[in-house]
């Protein structure tokens, strides 16, 4: 069969590298591009960023170094006529094109324009939910300052707002009371808005987040991530742990839901969901977040982890192959004997002036991965690799500290914290609020006076003195660059000290700090014969 017989595939990459978009969607293109020439296809790549593979010279048949606006890639079409065109893999850059493209009489390869519209629509996609009796937040779409004060108040505080279609959460906060409303429709409103703005009850609870591939009739999913922080922090800045450890009743609902949406939105290709576990005061239950027919930040860590190539296999499927004979079965894949966790890594003393508390807007520019046979391992080696430093205190040296300034509603769970950190043996520090919650609980504690009450003794200049090894440093709201809570954590920044700004975070430091692991007692994995059987081409 000659290259030219089975005709050009356009693949649309990602656009220049922003956080939220970050390399591994370069990843995904790269290989869609090696697997659509493996199957006899020449492939003509379009992207605009020089920094990546997906631009190298001899990646594509043909690269058009263009951006990824309609005109550009209308042009790139009428000289290439492709048998059609590849979304999925570039984003939410690529998938925005979808709908123009399709208007315009493109081929879409994979899933098709109005799956994906679909998929982002709110009133469609609850709909769909419905039909499959698929628990979802309760949400709301406004246009106007007064629609969302009105739409916040009928679903009662705290809710998630968000402008439809973004990525990596931009514009994304979590709103506690109506002044956190005004000032965020206002700054959204100057900026001009489209399409609507979702606000939803923002539900704490356990996050997760499942890759599928889907040939509208099976459904292969690799794996089910866990998140360690709990919701309301961005996926791609959260730990994720794989395989998720979740109740027997649980995971079946995750792969009956997962399976059960990826066919009902039609996907030819990948899908990612993301899911809440929240007691509802019956017990836990399972929530849909968000679908994105498209490939997602997830899919290189997991395809690698797994043993399953997920791109591969996708755009395969996308072709019209059938999953059930691609080598690996359908349903959940089998899992490995051993824990993969990505741990995200920031950069935030290069960032000036960013806030490094973490929130539904995503702020990490990169990530690592720790592996090994147990949970805790896995964990000690990505905190490790990640950066955080592994202080322990020694019996003959001065203490280090951990000073902890947390928001009223994170008062109730500090006790636990406190106690791990006194427990190994550091000094604990506290503003008055904190100090009295972890006094009463039986610790000592030296309290901190905050800047307002002290100017010549508080927390600034205890960062200042070197004492402290760690910061804990939760916020209600983030938005303020003038905020004392801000500047406590731009000054850890600047002092080179870490600053977990969730209680979860702090929490896996503190269990690493007292695991028996260090750098020179750790294991080593060989993830290309550690799989419990499977196909691990």
């Amino acid at each position: 069969m000659s290259d030219e017989s089975k005709g050009t595939i356009v693949v649309l990459g990602s656009g220049p590298i922003r956080i939220g978009q970050g390399i591994e969607f370069d990843y995904a293109s790269v290989q869609c591009v090696r697997a659509l020439k493996k199957l006899g296809y020449k492939v003509a790549i379009v992207n605009n960023n020089p920094e990546t593979v997906s631009t190298d010279f001899d990646t594509a048949d043909r690269l058009y170094f263009e951006p990824l606006t309609p005109p550009d890639v209308m042009n790139v079409l009428a000289v290439e006529k492709p048998v059609g065109v590849v979304v999925a893999f570039g984003g939410g850059t690529a998938i925005k094109l979808a709908k123009y493209l399709d208007s315009q009489g493109v081929k879409i390869l994979g899933t098709s324009a109005d799956a994906i519209d679909l998929a982002e629509d709110r009133e469609r996609f609850e709909e769909l939910c419905d039909r499959l009796n698929i628990k979802r937040p309760r949400g709301l779409t406004v246009f106007t300052e007064v629609e969302a004060l009105e739409a916040a108040e009928k679903i009662s505080y705290p809710v998630l707002m968000r402008p439809s279609y973004v990525l990596g959460g931009q514009n994304m906060i979590i709103a506690r009371n109506s002044a956190d409303v005004k000032e965020y429709m206002k700054i959204i409103l100057r900026q001009g808005i489209e399409n609507p703005v979702l606000i939803d009850k923002y539900m704490e609870g356990k996050e997760l987040e499942v890759d599928c591939i889907c040939d509208g009739e099976d459904v292969l999913i690799p794996g089910i991530m866990e998140h360690v922080e709990r919701t309301g922090i961005h996926s791609g800045d959260s730990i994720a742990v794989y395989p998720g450890l979740f109740k027997a009743d649980i995971e079946e609902k995750i792969i009956k839901q997962s399976t059960d949406l990826a066919l009902a939105l039609g996907t030819k290709g990948l899908v990612n969901i993301q899911y809440l576990i929240y007691d509802d005061g019956n017990g836990d239950d399972l929530y849909i977040i968000e679908a994105n027919p498209r490939s997602s930040r997830t899919v290189p860590y997991l395809s690698k982890v797994s043993g399953v190539p997920m791109i591969d296999l996708a755009t395969r499927a996308m072709l019209g192959e059938k999953v059930k004979d691609l080598g690996f079965g359908t349903g959940l894949y089998r899992k490995p004997n051993y824990f993969a966790v990505k741990v995200p890594v920031f950069s935030f003393e290069k960032l000036m002036d960013v806030d490094t508390h973490l929130g539904p807007e995503m702020k990490s520019t990169g990530e690592v991965l720790g592996i090994a046979t147990s949970r805790e391992e896995a964990l000690y080696k990505g905190m490790v690799a990640a950066g955080w430093k592994m202080i322990k205190p020694e019996a003959s040296t001065d203490k280090p500290g951990v000073l902890f300034s947390v928001r009223q509603s994170d008062l109730p769970e500090l006790p636990a914290l406190a106690r791990k950190f006194y427990d190994l043996g550091f000094t604990l520090y506290a503003t008055t609020g904190n100090a009295a919650t972890i006094e009463r609980s039986g610790m000592e504690v030296t309290h901190v006076a905050k800047v307002h009450e002290d100017y010549n003794n508080n927390v600034m200049t205890l960062l200042e003195s070197g004492k402290v090894a760690y910061v804990v440093s939760t916020s209600a709201k983030g938005r303020d660059p003038v905020a004392e809570s801000v500047k406590l954590r731009r000054l850890a920044v600047e002092r080179d000290i870490d600053c977990l700004t969730a209680l979860d975070t702090a929490h896996v430091l503190a269990d690493c700090l007292a695991s028996p692991y260090s750098l020179d007692n750790l294991s080593i994995v060989d993830i290309n014969s550690d799989f419990m059987g499977g196909n691990n081409e």
